[in-house]
């Protein structure tokens, strides 16, 4: 009988440790995707504040995490009010508050400048925003 109940007892404890680390893990996915959300938002406003008449950025589904330099990588396509479509590769960091984008590749389609206009931000998760 006593081994039974201790066999229960011990069941039981699985269960609830695999329900928690399940919770546990679920959580900090979500968290990982508000963080990524985050820094696609300022990486947006930097866009929008480094080149001109942009009307669309759509930011890639895969990234890549530097865990040396904190940053991550993720490839964006910038579309503007003249028909350019650009692709650029750029480094998001959560303790990055430049107002500009600071390292990009240059491409020469692109006018520097400020955009003042609303833009349409589709996010890594396909949310979409406009800024």
């Amino acid at each position: 009988m006593k081994k039974k109940k201790w066999f229960i007892v011990l069941l039981v404890l699985i269960l609830i440790g695999g329900v928690s680390l399940f919770t546990f893990n679920q959580n900090a996915k979500e968290r990982k995707e508000q963080q990524i959300i985050k820094m696609e938002t300022v990486t947006a406003k930097q866009i929008k504040n480094t080149f001109a008449n942009v009307t669309e950025i759509r930011f890639a589904e895969k990234y890549y995490e530097n865990s040396l330099t904190g940053y991550t990588s993720v490839d964006i396509t910038i579309t503007t009010s003249y028909g350019v479509i650009s692709d650029i590769d750029a480094s998001m960091s959560l303790n990055n508050k430049a107002k500009r984008l600071e390292s990009y590749p240059v491409d020469p389609k692109l006018l520097e400048g400020v955009t003042n206009n609303k833009i349409k931000v589709i996010f890594s998760n396909k949310t979409e925003e406009n800024l």
